[in-house]
């Protein structure tokens, strides 16, 4: 089944940001497919960020292990750091029962 990441935040820091998006590519790993990098996001409920990205992937399974990876927690900081008021899920896709 296809999962997504869901990620929401506010960039604080752009050159530290713009750093972490060039090391970036581990979390695409598995067949993901990037669907959203909108830094302009109309937030209409709760305390959503103005970034939001969502990715594709083929199973949560190459989602979790693409974000669980060595490589991707490797950088992951530096988005953490450069960034606040931030969130991220992994979620199922939905499928309509027949």
């Amino acid at each position: 089944m296809t999962a997504y990441l869901i990620a929401n935040y506010d960039v604080v820091d752009i050159d530290a940001y713009r750093n972490y998006q060039r090391q970036s590519m581990p979390i695409m790993a598995g067949g993901a497919k990037l669907l959203v990098l909108d830094p302009a996001s109309s937030v209409r409920e709760g305390d959503g960020g103005a970034q939001t990205v969502v990715i594709e992937y083929p199973t949560r399974e190459a989602a979790e292990a693409a974000y669980e990876s060595d490589e991707y927690q490797a950088v992951a900081g530096i988005r953490h750091g450069a960034t606040a008021n931030g969130r991220a899920v992994i979620v199922d896709g939905f499928v309509m029962p027949s």
